[in-house]
């Protein structure tokens, strides 16, 4: 198979040149087999546009001699205090904080991730070798090679990257048909929910619903926000929608995306009043079960978001798809309903310069006087 011999590196530092960079990203991302919907330029642009200041921008594209677009690492710069009065400068992935991502990565079809990877490697410790300290590349799954060649390319220079957390996400298999899911439930599990729905008919009338079309979506996430707040009001970090930027970035990400079919908001109404809600995604032949809602107080036995639950992913079998996938976190619901799981690692890296050095060594005394004082 033929390789690239050498790419050329073009940084991409302000919002208009991003926003044009949309149909080169899709037709790149086209060719990469079972990439996620948080690789997508809709997602990581307006992550982007309600996160970021237009000065941090840092995405460096991977060009061959016939200047086409062959890679993408989807950078920002993050300017933190790890050394007092020292600003440390860490690269980070897009869309790697507030949103609970999952799957990023640098984007390359495999034929050309190592050249691409290689290209990067020598313009980050050479061009840009005095613009940043640490580069942290989050959420990755462990299955992706991005891990394998960016650990070759340190490791031939002497260096390792370390990892900093992991995390898993579950995953729900799905057969062709109904009944084969609802035979590996186990008759506990089916047993259990046919009380539970019993339980809610007999508290009024219920409906199961999907909003479809951009204008239903919109009312429909309303009521998702709403439901969901229920249950975070008072409580510490106070929800997902609690502050006004999250809030702003979800209501336009489910604007764009549901005018290509791309959102699922599902609800349970009693006796016409929603009481449970999901948020998700369907993207190639995967559904994502992104943030649940439901009222506590209604009908609490009856579990509304659990029977919500079961009646999405039923759903999903009927409209032909291959996966559920659970996301971020291992709650025990989660890992109930799942048949697999995927592994995600954040690995980090130190540049070449005695500011990260010392960030290092600085990591290094923090760890081991926690380890002195447990």
């Amino acid at each position: 198979m033929k390789t690239i011999a050498s790419l050329r590196i073009r940084m991409v530092e302000s919002f208009e040149e991003f926003k044009g960079l949309a149909g080169e990203w899709e037709r790149l991302l086209a060719t990469i087999p079972g990439h996620s919907l948080f690789l997508t330029w809709e997602w990581l642009y307006y992550w982007s546009k309600h996160f970021l200041s237009d000065e941090r921008l840092r995405i460096l594209l991977a060009l061959d001699g016939h200047e086409r677009l062959v890679g993408i690492a989807p950078f920002y710069l993050r300017i933190t205090r790890g050394l007092g009065p020292i600003p440390v400068r860490e690269l980070r992935l897009l869309g790697s904080e507030t949103v609970c991502p999952a799957y990023l990565d640098i984007i390359a079809s495999e034929r050309d991730k190592r050249a691409v990877c290689r290209s990067l490697y020598r313009y980050l410790f050479d061009d840009a070798r005095n613009e940043w300290d640490l580069l942290t590349l989050s959420e990755l799954s462990a299955e992706s090679s991005t891990l394998d060649l960016w650990n070759e390319l340190f490791q031939e220079a002497g260096k390792v990257g370390e990892v900093i957390a992991t995390t898993c996400c579950p995953l729900i298999r799905l057969p062709k048909e109904i009944e084969p899911f609802r035979a590996g439930l186990g008759g506990t599990r089916r047993y259990t929910l046919q009380r539970k729905a019993k339980c809610l008919h007999r508290a009024g009338r219920i409906e199961y619903s999907r909003a479809a079309s951009p204008a239903e979506v919109e009312a429909a996430f309303d009521s998702l926000v709403a439901l969901h707040q229920q249950r975070w009001n008072g409580k510490a970090d106070g929800g997902v929608f609690a502050k006004e930027v999250p809030r702003r970035f979800h209501r336009e990400v489910v604007r764009v995306l549901s005018e290509r079919g791309r959102v699922s908001l599902d609800q349970l109404a009693l006796d016409g009043r929603p009481i449970a809600a999901i948020y998700g995604f369907v993207y190639g032949d995967t559904y994502y079960f992104y943030l649940p809602g439901f009222d506590p107080t209604a009908v609490p036995k009856a579990s509304p978001g659990l029977l919500l639950l079961h009646h999405r992913i039923e759903q999903a079998i009927r409209d032909g798809l291959t996966t559920v996938d659970l996301l971020q976190g291992a709650q025990p619901y989660k890992l109930e309903w799942s048949t697999g799981r995927r592994r995600l690692v954040t690995v980090r890296y130190y540049n070449r310069h005695a500011r990260a050095a010392a960030l290092k060594l600085c990591e290094g005394a923090k760890q081991a006087i926690k380890i002195l004082v447990r």
